[in-house]
């Protein structure tokens, strides 16, 4: 966990000193950060480090609730449209969700295991907020194909066709586990697996992404 922390933090100001900045490469430090702030949260978690656990499972659903929509407005971005409805109701549900983690009582703490952590939210909460966080990323990532098949520029359809393969670089692993786990209900691992897989997200992002819509400084 605290590895993939310094090497998402690493990616970041990777970004940070060797590209401009423009919107693109803003929103993908922005997702860097969201994605090593999950992990510190985990190590704190496990290492009962810097705060309470309720605390750092907030720090780290806040962090992970707002991945869906920036990753959805960087294909937007990245694709050259519009920033429509679609974008600004991801983010407006987005905040309630947070709202409802910070203020509510929906997270109910969560326990340390060998590989990842186990979060507890009561349903049918974790229903709907995995339905959330799935139907965005779904939307996320037919947007990129749609837009990839009709962009003129090569640079552009590589850059969204690379975010489509990084979707998928944690996706798909986080589903063959899940898969064979042994825990249902509201015991879940699924955000610590994900995001523990996103490492994957983070290097292409960084590598194949950010190169084809950002100059070097």
């Amino acid at each position: 966990m605290i590895a993939t922390f310094f090497i998402e933090v690493g990616l970041a100001l990777y970004i940070v000193l060797f590209r401009k900045m423009n919107l693109a490469s803003r929103l993908s430090i922005f997702l860097l950060v969201c994605l090593a702030i999950f992990q510190l949260a985990e190590y704190g978690i496990c290492e009962s480090w810097g705060a309470s656990s309720t605390a750092w499972v907030k720090i780290g659903f806040v962090a992970i609730t707002l991945l869906p929509p920036l990753g959805l407005h960087l294909v937007y971005v990245i694709g050259g449209r519009k920033i429509d409805w679609v974008v600004r109701v991801s983010y407006l549900v987005a905040v309630v969700w947070i709202g409802f983690f910070i203020f509510g009582t929906l997270l109910k703490g969560a326990v340390c295991e060998g590989n990842y952590v186990i979060f507890h939210i009561p349903e049918p909460h974790e229903g709907w907020y995995y339905f959330y966080y799935n139907v965005t990323i779904v939307i996320a990532m037919t947007i990129a194909y749609t837009t990839s098949k009709v962009v003129s520029s090569k640079r552009t359809k590589a850059a969204l066709q690379s975010l489509i393969v990084g979707y998928l670089a944690f996706i798909v692993p986080s589903i063959v586990f899940t898969t064979f786990d042994s825990y249902s209900g509201t015991d879940s691992p699924l955000p610590s697996i994900m995001c523990g897989f996103a490492v994957l997200f983070a290097l292409i992002l960084t590598i194949n992404v950010v190169p084809k819509v950002t100059e070097k400084k």
